[in-house]
């Protein structure tokens, strides 16, 4: 039997392999079950006195307990194999006790079916009658022994009969559990992965919503044993008493003992219990043949229907499935996004704090160099006003203590004053009268432009006298102050050096 790769990584090839033939018990029927009382005709001899007789059902087309799965089609096709094979006692190859000698197919009504009929045409139940003989012309003591102990618990309806088997593949029988739909799923490498839970080989026989069971393929029926364990309620050994049985070379009186063929007879049978003749029977059984044909065909009708719709449903299921696949997928697709989205704000936060940064640390710089500019430029202002000071007739300490006191002083001011002093830089006794009276009229104008000056700078609101007080009225009086003293201070001297 072929196992597949899925099978052997879970662990049951060996299971598998083990289990390519199987036996199932059947009940004997002591309850005399009906299956036809009709006119038979025997195909072996009746009235060998080293024979026991006995029928029983084999198989039946049925889902039994074990799970397994006998489907009209495999054993309408192994109906002939279990002729010529060995009987035994609970399976045990050392006690043969007989071989089976004849089989048919049968309806639960004891019908036989033709076995020319087609497979399409047959019903989905039926049954493999079989008949076999049990050795009974021993001389070994033990052995006759056995054979006399065999019959007598067949004929007190302690015996039963099992099945034996070989096969060698299976498909998988699934029925579901809600509406009893029921489906064969081939066995392959895709779906091989359901054997784990088939009950043969230690599954639960269960799947999802579906009972799943093992549909046997190229059955091969190897004979029988009488076991003391029942299983198959279908299944039984016949009472011999239950029917006739007529043979054309053998003697009438040993008909009960048998093998017997349910079929109808070329004489009349005596139908007493209803009073029908033979032609009756068998138009009334073919009237009931019509209407099993009948009812099948509306099975089958009703089955391409629920086919219809399991397929129908099987689309609708795998455009649900795509739908599914694809909103999945949409929601990864932007749940990547997002978070490519958060990575890359993230870096461009990290990338801003270091501009930041970087800024920062270029305004400082550029904070320094202005404060370096703004020095650099004070100290040359510095310089040319105590340059011009010096050249206006003061000296060096004198010209550096005025330029530090009149810092804040605006150029305008700071102009008019050194003009005032490089007028007086003249000297008194080197002047005529009219000079003198120039100077005096250069003095008077000068201080009068000093004053202009101040005025200017009082009112021009870009000047800022101030040094570091927020007073700044106080400070330009201050300052104004200060800058008129220093001027005729120097006037006064001058003029008191020309007297």
């Amino acid at each position: 039997m072929q196992i597949f790769e899925q099978e052997k990584l879970d662990g049951l090839e060996e299971k598998i392999q083990s289990s390519a033939s199987f036996t199932y018990a059947c009940a004997v029927d002591k309850a005399s079950k009906q299956i036809g009382k009709k006119e038979i005709k025997s195909i072996a001899g009746l009235a060998d006195k080293d024979l026991y007789y006995t029928q029983s059902i084999l198989v039946s087309t049925t889902w039994n307990k074990n799970d397994d799965i006998f489907n009209k089609e495999e054993v309408w096709n192994a109906k002939d194999t279990p002729q010529h094979k060995p009987t035994n006692i609970e399976h045990q190859e050392t006690q043969i006790v007989g071989h089976i000698v004849a089989n048919w197919p049968i309806i639960s009504e004891g019908i036989i079916i033709d076995k020319d009929t087609p497979i399409e045409n047959l019903p989905d139940k039926f049954h493999v009658l079989t008949a076999s003989v049990i050795y009974t012309g021993f001389t070994d003591p033990e052995l006759k022994q056995r054979a006399e102990k065999l019959i007598s618990e067949i004929e007190e309806g302690n015996k039963y009969v099992s099945m034996e088997c070989f096969f060698s593949g299976f498909d998988y029988g699934l029925m579901n559990k809600t509406n009893g739909s029921f489906q064969i799923l081939p066995r392959n490498e895709e779906t091989s992965f359901l054997t784990k839970h088939l009950r043969s080989y230690g599954g639960f026989g269960e799947y999802e919503d579906h009972k799943i069971g093992r549909v046997l393929k190229n059955i091969t029926f190897s004979g029988k044993g009488f076991v003391d364990k029942p299983a198959n309620p279908e299944s039984i050994i016949f009472q011999k008493e239950e029917f006739k049985f007529l043979t054309e070379d053998k003697n009438s009186e040993n008909q009960n003992k048998g093998v017997f063929l349910i079929q109808a007879n070329k004489q009349e049978a005596n139908m007493s219990s209803n009073n029908l003749n033979t032609n009756d029977k068998v138009e009334a059984m073919n009237d009931c043949t019509e209407l099993v044909k009948e009812a099948y065909a509306a099975r089958d009708e009703f089955k391409a229907q629920a086919s219809e719709l399991e397929t129908s449903l099987k689309s609708q299921q795998e455009s649900l499935a795509e739908i599914k696949s694809a909103y999945e997928a949409a929601i990864l697709e932007k749940e990547e996004a997002a978070k490519k989205y958060d990575e890359e704000m993230k870096k461009k936060e990290k990338d801003m704090e270091k501009m930041k940064a970087e800024l920062d640390a270029a305004s400082e710089v550029l904070a320094a160099y202005k404060d370096k500019e703004e020095e650099m430029m004070k100290k040359e202002k510095n310089m040319k006003r105590m340059a011009s000071l010096i050249e206006a007739g003061l000296d060096n300490e004198a010209a550096a203590s005025e330029v530090e006191k009149f810092e804040s002083l605006a150029d305008e001011a700071f102009a008019s004053m050194v003009n005032l002093l490089a007028a007086m830089k003249m000297k008194k006794e080197d002047m005529s009268k009219k000079e003198q009276e120039d100077a005096m009229m250069m003095k008077k104008k000068a201080s009068e432009d000093l004053s202009e000056a101040l005025e200017n700078v009082q009112s021009n609101e870009e000047v800022d006298l101030s040094v570091g007080s927020d007073d700044t009225e106080e400070e330009l009086n201050t300052t104004r102050a200060a800058l008129v003293d220093f001027v005729y201070n120097r006037l006064g001297k001058t003029l008191n050096k020309g007297e």
